[in-house]
């Protein structure tokens, strides 16, 4: 007779090989730091790796979704402008969710292949195939305008500014926009240019 421990023992030595090494996967941590105006991750190569996904897929995702631009250098990426570890970690675990985990089965185990016309997430463990979508660059990177007093634009709050603002990154310019809080996608009003820096006012809450 086997007692229950024997049998969960049991049980697990009989599971398939990708579905224990699914019990093993751990969500790879982040390591990055402030250093004045730039933030650097310093094991991008190796969380890269990690998940098995090029490091430049991940970086072109990061700075799509933080605003911003930057290198990679090595196993390390360095980024223009301020970003909290856990701001960094939390845009790369929603990576993991698109563009790595299964939505079927939630395993680690999948590969990005080209079917025809179509990116497709397909699920080694499983089997199923999920459609993806292209990672495109942000308007942040691709914009060459001088911006104008009296322009809307869209951005993403990344942090506070000293006198309370929000500060967002488009290209090479910061945005100071007044009634924005960090974590906030808006629409402001841009009510000033001085430089590289801008100053705006927010007029709509996007999420």
């Amino acid at each position: 007779m086997y007692d229950y421990e024997q049998l969960l023992e049991k049980a697990y030595n009989e599971l398939p090989d990708k579905v224990k090494e699914h019990r093993r996967f751990e969500i790879p941590q982040i390591s990055a730091i402030i250093q004045g105006k730039v933030t650097v991750v310093h094991n991008l190569g190796e969380v890269a790796k990690l998940i098995n996904r090029p490091p430049e897929m991940l970086v072109k995702y990061l700075f799509r979704e933080l605003g911003t631009a930057g290198s990679l250098e090595g196993q390390m990426l360095i980024m223009k402008g301020q970003f909290r570890q856990q701001q960094i970690q939390e845009k790369f675990e929603a990576f993991l969710a698109q563009y790595v985990l299964c939505p079927e089965c939630g395993r680690p185990d999948t590969r990005i292949v080209k079917e025809d016309r179509f990116t497709i997430l397909r699920c080694e463990a499983c089997g199923s195939r999920h459609p993806l979508g292209a990672i495109r660059a942000s308007p942040a990177q691709k914009r060459s305008t001088k911006p104008e007093v009296g322009e809307e634009i869209t951005v993403e709050i990344t942090h506070t500014g000293k006198r309370g603002d929000g500060v967002a990154r488009m290209g090479d310019y910061i945005i100071y926009v007044s009634g924005a809080r960090e974590g906030q996608k808006v629409r402001a009003k841009i009510t000033g240019v001085q430089g590289t820096r801008i100053f705006a006012t927010s007029v709509e809450v996007l999420r």
